[in-house]
């Protein structure tokens, strides 16, 4: 049986090197580089179809990128089989935007299904399993017989990441979990992330808008433009930075208020 090498501390728990991404002649990336360090949260932000969702896409190995690299925990991704790849998905988690429950299955329906499909685990210990995965997301135990429509809107992200959780990934997806929340439920999500992140040694790249997740919830943010990572860096620094690009979307009327409270200032917006 092949096993997968394990997580280099020292090492990108992902590495994307000359990534290209096409919709016919249309393409969203060209030689796209990026490195995920371990035991962080990256925030994924760029303008609108600057393929955010694209990317993570690529990087969680449901979309074949045109040309480039991906490695994940040190393997070449690209090069393997359909066999080797399920097993690489295993240490990814991924929760979608919108949260894709199955609306016909309950929580731990859906909390259970990645775990009977990938593992031999069966009955109390695997009903036991999942509803471990159901308190770790925050949720009350009697959520877990609830179905999706039955939830509130945060409810809901967090059975979906309770379903990314099952497998007790290295590597945790986000595409914007905090979108349609309100604030409160959107900095709860925030802290719960931060606190899985400590505890259980996750590494967690997130597309958002949130700037609360952005500025207060992420060590690190990869900023797309250009069809590439333009930069990637603290908020505070990318803030500081002169490129225009960064600029825009860093010290615009919207962002321009939590650049203030970091100490952030530029002669062209004061």
């Amino acid at each position: 049986m092949e096993t997968m090498p394990t997580v280099d501390e020292h090492a990108p728990v992902a590495r994307l090197t000359g990534i290209r991404n096409c919709f016919g002649s249309d393409c969203v990336h060209e030689g796209l580089d990026l490195d995920i360090p371990a035991g962080q949260i990256i925030a994924l932000v760029g303008g609108s179809g600057s393929g955010k969702t694209v990317l993570l896409r690529t990087l969680s190995m449901l979309r074949e990128p045109d040309a480039g690299r991906l490695e994940l925990f040190g393997v070449d991704a690209t090069q393997f089989g359909e066999r080797r790849r399920i097993a690489l998905r295993r240490r990814v988690g991924l929760l979608f935007q919108g949260g894709a429950l199955f609306t016909a299955l309950t929580v731990l329906e859906n909390v259970m299904l990645p775990i009977r499909e990938h593992t031999t685990i069966r009955g109390k210990w695997l009903t036991d399993l999942a509803m471990s995965k159901v308190v770790l997301a925050g949720l009350p135990a009697d959520s877990a017989d609830k179905y999706p429509a039955e939830l509130s809107g945060g409810m809901v992200k967090r059975a979906a990441l309770a379903r990314a959780l099952a497998l007790d990934p290295d590597l945790l997806i986000l595409d914007e979990p905090t979108s349609g929340l309100d604030p409160i439920a959107a900095a709860r999500f925030d802290e719960l992330i931060r606190e899985l992140t400590d505890s259980l040694g996750l590494t967690v790249i997130q597309a958002t808008h949130d700037l609360d997740s952005i500025w207060r919830g992420s060590d690190v943010v990869a900023f797309l433009a250009r069809k590439r990572v333009l930069a990637m860096a603290p908020a505070t620094e990318l803030a500081g930075r002169d490129d225009p690009e960064l600029q825009a979307y860093f010290q615009g009327a919207r962002s321009w208020e939590y650049a203030k409270l970091h100490g952030v200032a530029n002669s062209s917006t004061a």
